[in-house]
């Protein structure tokens, strides 16, 4: 009796316990569901928020990386460097295989030697072609006369002349070039070397020489008498700024670059057979496919005796300033020259200017070739063979008559500018224009 009401309480119990608990775990149900679903939200918050915190951070990270290139770009970017295209490497390329000539067919100058008894320099156009380009089988010593030079008359009298021409020329000290006695006459600068074939000096350099040649056509000044008022300040001496140019100019050619007096020099040049006192700087220009790189290059790594002070434009627009690293300080401006036809077929030539607001302006002009020779002030100057034409062109009629530099504007007191032609923004002017002590 006792173990059954024992039993009874026990069942009971355990009855009355599962019910507290099954009424408990009922009760609480919800809330558990609630609690867990509190809590995958927060979870799932916190997630979302550490995301979004981790997007900004790249995205902030990013910005101000970029923001660094830019401002590295813009302040540390070297102007100076001239960027070429593949389209200027071609023209780099085909330029230095034309040039890339040295003297061959040596069996055949060895055969001419012992045909002359005097002193003589080698000045056969077609000559030093075949010879620099070894094209020694187009060689033939008794199909026509060979041009040869000597500057002693009396040697005249003891060349061959059933094989050569022989012409003299004279080799003044106090001038920097050798004036031959040709119809028409002939100057060529002296800073040439030669190799000795016995009596026959022959330029070691052949394609320099030719294009020396080739531009030897001396041409007069007009020599006009300037009544300047007084009072106008002079700023360049003639002299020493004529010998800083022909520095300039043997410099240049070393590179393969032949530059002519353009702008206000070739004015001053052809006007009154000098420099316009009160200019502010020498104007030249060379044509863009002699354009070496290395010129540049030169002159940034300090190699040169000239210094790059400015640059404006990219190599199809572009314009070089230079100064002398020694000597009498004076400025230099370097138009590249491009060329180009009209709508109805004319070609012209043109080089560029560039505003400081970023306005590009061309400058248009006859064709400057041929070129020909010219002294200025005892010095050798390349020029257009047609002075007047260029210059009627871009001064007008009376470009006889002085304007002072205070009344002259370069992009609005000429006939020859057009404007408008592109416009740069602060960024790319940035990137076009590089200033070295200019100004």
């Amino acid at each position: 009796m006792f173990v059954k009401h024992s039993c009874t309480i026990v069942i009971s119990h355990i009855i009355h316990s599962h019910r507290v608990s099954l009424s408990f775990f009922s009760l609480r149900l919800p809330f558990f569901f609630e609690d867990f679903y509190h809590l995958n939200t927060q979870t799932a918050s916190s997630w979302m928020r550490f995301k979004i915190h981790r997007l900004l951070v790249i995205l902030a990270s990013s910005i101000g990386f970029l923001l660094l290139l830019i401002c590295y770009h813009y302040f540390f970017f070297d102007s100076s460097v001239i960027l070429i295209d593949e389209k200027w490497s071609k023209v780099i390329e085909k330029r230095r295989a034309e040039i890339n000539e040295s003297i061959g067919c040596e069996d055949f100058l060895i055969k001419l030697e012992e045909k002359i008894k005097v002193p003589v320099l080698l000045i056969d156009m077609s000559i030093l072609e075949n010879i620099g380009k070894h094209r020694c089988n187009q060689l033939k010593m008794y199909d026509t006369m060979i041009q040869v030079a000597t500057d002693f008359r009396k040697d005249l009298n003891f060349i061959n002349r059933n094989i050569f021409k022989p012409y003299f020329f004279k080799n003044d000290e106090l001038k920097d070039y050798l004036e031959f006695d040709t119809e028409p006459k002939r100057i060529i600068p002296k800073n040439f070397e030669t190799v000795k074939f016995g009596n026959i000096a022959v330029p070691r350099k052949p394609f320099r020489f030719r294009k020396f040649w080739e531009s030897s056509r001396l041409i007069e000044c007009a020599n006009r008498t300037m009544n300047r008022k007084e009072g106008q300040k002079k700023r360049l001496d003639p002299n020493l700024a004529a010998f800083e140019l022909s520095r300039l100019r043997d410099l240049m050619v070393r590179y393969d670059m032949y530059p002519f007096i353009s702008e206000g020099t070739l004015l001053g040049w052809y006007r009154e057979c000098s420099i316009i006192p009160h200019t502010q700087d020498i104007d030249v220009s060379v044509m863009i496919n002699e354009f070496n790189p290395r010129f540049v290059d030169d002159m940034r790594e300090e190699r040169s005796t000239f210094r790059l002070i400015r640059r404006l434009g990219r190599l199809d627009a572009m314009e070089l300033t230079v100064s002398p690293s020694n000597g009498y300080r004076v400025v230099t401006d370097i138009f590249m020259m491009y060329e180009d036809k009209h709508k109805n077929g004319t070609e012209f030539n043109w080089i560029s200017g560039l505003c400081g607001d970023g306005e590009r302006l061309r400058y248009h002009f006859p064709l400057f070739s041929p070129i020909c020779s010219a002294d200025l002030h005892g010095h050798l100057v390349w020029t257009t063979c047609e002075p007047e034409k260029v210059i009627i062109h871009e001064y007008g009629e009376k470009w006889y008559e002085d304007l002072p530099t205070r009344n002259y504007s370069w992009y609005q007191s000429i006939k020859n500018v057009e404007r408008n032609v592109e416009w740069f923004s602060i960024w790319d002017m940035r990137k076009l224009t590089y200033m070295n002590g200019y100004g």
